[in-house]
């Protein structure tokens, strides 16, 4: 399975916010630069992620967005299937199909998109960027400061 454009920026988009420290605000803009990205792409997507819950958005001229809850607590298996919507892998339902009344290959591949999801399932955003010092050195941003306890 190939991931859309839309998915693909949705994860970036959120481990950008990911490594942000202390759930600072970040800027659609910030995000847009950061990845190259059609600034419209990201206004889409914040709104998707907003509206699903993995993102707050506020508003006015000291607004911007952050994680809504915390990296451990986004599963990837749930977001792709937020992001992508689809639950089947093949369109058995054009108009057509000569093989569809004795076609198992469907079957097949619901099965493959389980096992994928489930695959997907076993891992969260706080994997994804469980090594902040390199992906904020990837991404340009500061890295952060680990504090040192002297006892």
């Amino acid at each position: 399975m190939q991931l859309t454009l839309f998915t693909d920026y949705a994860l970036r988009t959120l481990v950008f916010l990911a490594l942000q420290p202390d759930q600072q605000l970040s800027t659609i803009t910030e995000v847009a630069d950061r990845f190259s990205i059609s600034r419209n792409h990201v206004v889409k997507i914040v709104h998707q992620l907003g509206m699903k819950g993995y993102i707050d958005t506020i508003r006015g001229k000291h607004g911007g967005i952050r994680l809504a809850r915390s990296a451990q607590d986004i599963n990837l298996g749930n977001l792709i299937a937020d992001m992508e919507n689809v639950s089947c892998l093949l369109d058995c339902q054009r108009e057509g199909c000569r093989l569809a009344p004795g076609c198992r290959f469907q079957a097949i591949m619901r099965k493959a998109m389980r096992a994928f999801m489930g695959v997907l399932s076993e891992f969260t955003l706080a994997d994804l960027v469980r090594d902040e010092e390199q992906m904020c050195g990837l991404l340009g941003l500061e890295i952060p400061v680990t504090t040192v306890r002297t006892e």
